[in-house]
Formats: structure tokens, C-alpha cells, sequence
């Protein structure tokens, strides 16, 4: 059984990255620094090396056994009276001996240090503070350097990130290191992405404190967010392939059904309507959410910000995961000539605080590799499991296995082993959204058992809300309707539905038509299309606001109907437009009842 951890990655720093006590002993060093230096973390460095400024030396390639030129940009700083020295090192190569090239190559070093060199951080491991941080850091981050001295670390982060902050530098603390891609915001509060490596060093007293070294890397997150934006879209075309084959046969249910039942119609045999009725509603509902399986997923995609993050019922991701999917893990294998079996165990609540729409995409990523995997027939197995401090998420598939010389490179932006139609793209962007939300990845493989990914998070504790029953309207209470939709037949069907469920219904085919009867006629509750062509649903409810903003009579409860998902809904929109509930269509009418009654009632 072969093992691979996504944190096993190392990083090789193309600068080096020294720093001295005040007896030039050094008490850290990255492997670059080492191999320029030829100096071990511990030693003393015997080098003479000023305290502050550009310093060229002459180190050897002991593989080429040829000299080395190198160049120290060196930086100090006291903390509680002692002196501490930073040093960054690059090789550089050979200057023309000519003096005024030579006076050039040194300013436009200068110039390479003062604007290029990485942010540097260093922060009391105890109680998170930053005690001393470089000018580069300051620069970068807009912060006037002498505000760093004292500052809580989290401050750097996105607000709300706190949590976020504190688990960093706790890694670091109990693993002796991290690495990471992080949001930061800066000083101006704008949003930066920049590489995260952080380590412990030895500090005053035999105490320890935190070196943190940041790397701008937004541009090559914009590529990245580019690259995993396509791979997305190749999945989406994917599993809309799968979904439209299911939707043709709900349609043929749907058609065929409608046949039989008017045939019966005409030769009077009312009695066998019923069923076929029933059948015909029972696939345009399975039609439907056909359709809403294909928008949930378009919205999985949405910005990753770290104040997105919520408390998230992993068993209940993963049946959204599993079930969004479904089409796809049927008709997929079976256009290739296998037979995929998708079991689950799904019996714990697994609550983690995380990105549930990048979460849930990573999810449906991971199943979908399983199912890929399978040559000719097999089963991927899809489960969630409480490990006390940590909750799992995990995806087991019978396929052939990973090999080893493959192993390592999973994770890899780009590569891949299935072939040229493939981007690489989908373990790469997968680990890189776990980071994000404070996870691992870790694989199991082996060519008789297949292979098992398990995405692993913090556990959190947390209770539900209580359920709360819809209230029921007062009886005998005759409720006034105004219903808004610019398609005729949808006006005609919940119109008509109201009314046989004993709604007093008024019916307008434009927002504008809708106001003026609400000029003749006293209206309890509107319930209007989102998308109206000549004032949308959201308009509607600023101008109800408006209209009843100082009128003795209440404003009424303002029900909008959306065909679009969810994911393009923001809930303070919701609060600042006057809407009081949204129902995505279709709906069905005691659905829609249910919704009205809730909302009168609590008037």
C-alpha cells in the first residue's frame, strides 16, 4: 500500500534566506542558503558581514568544483537590546571588470534587492504578535513599517479569518513548518494572494518564535483561478451531457403519459386518468431538478473569500454531491462500455467550517476521478467518518490503482495520465481549495484495492436549528392574491391553483399592470416573476418599500418566483430590495401555499 500526503511537498527557494543572532550563529536557514553559504543551521558563521548593505563573496559549486559568485543583502534588527541579522542571498553572474559596468551591475542589484526582496515576518510564537518584520514587507503590504511592531499577525488576513490566522501559526508550531497560498489584505484594504512559508527559530531564553516569508503571488493565482476555471467548465459540459440524456427521458415519460391520458379522456375513461396524472408530475419533477443539479453546479465556481465559510454538515455535502452527479455516474461509464456502482455511507453529521460550494466541487471531482478509474466494472464508495478532533470526507473507488512513479506527481498542475482531452487540472485545483479551507488530502493506493482519497478538516461542534412546523391560516380567513407573471400559462396555473385552494387571485401579465390594480383593489400578498420584462421582481419590491414607507398600511409580503438558481442570490439583496421569500420554479402550488400561509401568519 502506497501513501502520499499532500503536505509531503517541498518548496526549493530560488533566493536564500539566512538569519544571525547577535553571535553570528545561525539560527535559520533555507537549503538555497546552505548551499550558497556552505553552512549548517546551528553554526557560526565566520564570514565577516556588515550590518547592513549589498556584500559580494565568492562561494564554490562543490558538484561543478568552480567558484561561485554570490551576493548578500544584509539587514538588522534589535530586539530587547539584542542584534539580529537577516541575509538574503542570490548568485548572481559575472560582472564585466569594466568600472563604470561594474558601478551599474551593483545599482541594478541594489535596485533587484530594494524591490523584489520577499516579506519577512517574524512573530512571537506564544501570543501571536508581530515583533519585526523587513521594509519589503511593509512596502508590499501598505503598511507603515513601524505599525507591524505589535500588531496580532491576524490582522494581516481577511476579516473574520481569525480562526484562519490562529491555525496557521498553531501548524507551525506543532508541525516545525507550513506552506501555504493565503488571502491577505493589505494596508489600503485591497486583497493580495501571496505564498506562505513559515518555520520555527530559536529565540531569546530557549524560547521559539515564528519566521514567516511571503511571496506575491496573485498573478499566478489569476492563472490558476483561469486554468481550474476551464477545467470546470469541461466538467460542467460533462455532466450537462448527462443531465440532458435523463431530461429526454423524463420528457418522453412526461409526453407519453399526456398522450395516454387524453386518449382515455376521449373515450370517457376518466377513472384511469388519475395515475397518469400523477406520473406525468412525478417525472416533470424529476426533470426539474434535473435542471437544478446543472445550476448548482454552474455556482460551484463562485470566488473563494474566506469570510464565505460556514459550519457544514459533511454528510449532508455529500449526498448534494452524490446526487448532483448522479446522471453522470450513470451514463458516463456506460458510453464506454463499463459499469460503475455508487454506494455510500453517509450515517454521521460530520460538521467542519469551510467553503461549501468549493467544497462541495471538490467533492464531485473526486467522485468523478473514481468512477474514471474503473476499466471495466466496479464501485466507488462515497462516505464521511468522525475521527474525534478531525471529520473526513472520503472517495474509494476498485479501480486499477495509482503507480508509484505516478504517486508523487498527482497533485501536480497539469499532468496527468488520462490522455490529451484532459487538463491535469482537477487534483491540483482540488488540494489547492482544501488548503484554502484549512484541510489535507491524503491517497491510499495499490493495484489490488484501487485507490482512496480522504479530505480531511477540523471538527467543530455544532447544533442545529430546531426545525419549526408551518403555521397554519386562521380559518375561515379569505386571502387576497396578486399574482405577476409576463408567461401566459405559468399566470394561468397559479392563478387558477390559488383560487381552487380558496385564494381571493388577481392576475397581471406586467409589473406595471400589477400596480395599477393594486390602485382598485386591496392586495394581502404579491407573488410576482423575478424577471418581469418591464420592472424586474427586485424593482418591485424597492418600489413597494418606497410606496408604503409612510403609509398607516403595511407594506405587502413581496413573494418572488426565479427560474435562475440560488447561487446568483445574495441574502443581503434579499433584506435590501423588500423581498420576504424566494421559491425557484418550478413550484409546486401546495408548496406555494405552505410559503403564504408561513408568511401571514407571522403578520
Amino acid at each position: 500500500m502506497n501513501i502520499v500526503s499532500s503536505t509531503d511537498a517541498s518548496m526549493d527557494p530560488t533566493i536564500g534566506l539566512m538569519i544571525l543572532d547577535q553571535n553570528a550563529k545561525v539560527i535559520y536557514s533555507n537549503k538555497k542558503a546552505e548551499r550558497l553559504m556552505e553552512i549548517s543551521l546551528g553554526e557560526t558563521l565566520d564570514v565577516p558581514i556588515p550590518a547592513s548593505g549589498l556584500t559580494e563573496l565568492n562561494s564554490c559549486d562543490k558538484k561543478e568544483k568552480i567558484p561561485l559568485p554570490i551576493t548578500i543583502y544584509c539587514e538588522s534588527f534589535d530586539i530587547h537590546g539584542d542584534n539580529f541579522r537577516v541575509l538574503t542571498i542570490c548568485q548572481k553572474g559575472p560582472f564585466s571588470q569594466s568600472e563604470n559596468s561594474r558601478d551599474f551591475s551593483e545599482r541594478s542589484l541594489g535596485s533587484v534587492f530594494s524591490e523584489m526582496l520577499e516579506s519577512i515576518l517574524i512573530v512571537d510564537s506564544t501570543n501571536g504578535t508581530i515583533l519585526w518584520s523587513n521594509p519589503y514587507a511593509a512596502r508590499s503590504l501598505k503598511f507603515d513599517r513601524d505599525g507591524f511592531t505589535g500588531r496580532p499577525f491576524s490582522d494581516l488576513f481577511p476579516p473574520g479569518s481569525e480562526i484562519q490566522a490562529k491555525n496557521v501559526l498553531n501548524e507551525v508550531v506543532c508541525a516545525d513548518g507550513v506552506f501555504v497560498t493565503q488571502t491577505f489584505v493589505s494596508g489600503d484594504g485591497g486583497i493580495s494572494y501571496m505564498d506562505l512559508t513559515a518555520s520555527l527559530i530559536p529565540w531569546e531564553a530557549e524560547s521559539t518564535a515564528i519566521l514567516v516569508v511571503l511571496r506575491e503571488a496573485s498573478e499566478r493565482k489569476q492563472l490558476e483561478e483561469l486554468r481550474l476555471e476551464t477545467a470546470r467548465l469541461n466538467s460542467f459540459s460533462e455532466l450537462s451531457a448527462g443531465v440532458a440524456h435523463h431530461f429526454n427521458n423524463m420528457l418522453q415519460v412526461i409526453i407519453g403519459f399526456a398522450g395516454l391520458a387524453q386518449l382515455e379522456l376521449e373515450s370517457g375513461r376518466t377513472g384511469r386518468i388519475k395515475p397518469k396524472l400523477e406520473q406525468i408530475i412525478a417525472s416533470s419533477n424529476e426533470a426539474a431538478n434535473a435542471i437544478r443539479s446543472l445550476q448548482d453546479f454552474a455556482r460551484c465556481g463562485q470566488p473563494m473569500s474566506c469570510t464565505a465559510q460556514e459550519f457544514v454538515n459533511l454528510k449532508t455535502l455529500a449526498k448534494r454531491a452524490v446526487n448532483l452527479g448522479r446522471m453522470w455516474w450513470k451514463t458516463q461509464p456506460e458510453g464506454r462500455g463499463t459499469a460503475v456502482s455508487i454506494e455510500t455511507d453517509l450515517n454521521q453529521d460530520c460538521y467542519a467550517r469551510l467553503n461549501e460550494e468549493r467544497i462541495l466541487e471538490v467533492m464531485i471531482n473526486l467522485i468523478k476521478n473514481g468512477v474514471e478509474s474503473i476499466a471495466e466494472k466496479g464501485t466507488v464508495t462515497v462516505g464521511v467518518e468522525n475521527r474525534g478532533p478531525e471529520v473526513v470526507f472520503y472517495v474509494k473507488d476498485t479501480g486499477m490503482g495509482i503507480r508509484d512513479e505516478d504517486l508523487r506527481r498527482i497533485f501536480d498542475p497539469f499532468w496527468t495520465t488520462k490522455g490529451p482531452r484532459k487538463s491535469g487540472l482537477g487534483l491540483a485545483g482540488a488540494l489547492g481549495i482544501v488548503k484554502q479551507n484549512n484541510g489535507k488530502i491524503k491517497v491510499e493506493t495499490s493495484d489490488a484495492r484501487g485507490t482512496a482519497f480522504e479530505v480531511i478538516f477540523q471538527s467543530v461542534e455544532f447544533t442545529p436549528d430546531t426545525e419549526i412546523a408551518a403555521p397554519v391560516m386562521a380559518s375561515g380567513e379569505m386571502i387576497s392574491v396578486l399574482v405577476i407573471d409576463e408567461e401566459e400559462k405559468v399566470l394561468e396555473s397559479i392563478s387558477d391553483g390559488l383560487e381552487l385552494e380558496g385564494y381571493s387571485v388577481h392576475s397581471a401579465s406586467s409589473v406595471k399592470e400589477g400596480l395599477s390594480l393594486m390602485d382598485e383593489t386591496d392586495v394581502d400578498i404579491i407573488v410576482s416573476d423575478s424577471g418581469s420584462h418591464d420592472i424586474s421582481g427586485w424593482d418591485l419590491g424597492r418600489l413597494l418599500k418606497d410606496r408604503y414607507r409612510n403609509s398607516n398600511q403595511g407594506k405587502p409580503p413581496l413573494i418572488l418566483l426565479t427560474a435562475w438558481g440560488f447561487g446568483q442570490i445574495q441574502n443581503e439583496k434579499i433584506l435590501r430590495t423588500g423581498v420576504d421569500a424566494i421559491l425557484k420554479k418550478p413550484v409546486p402550488i401546495r408548496d406555494l401555499v405552505v410559503k403564504i400561509r408561513e408568511i401571514i401568519s407571522q403578520r
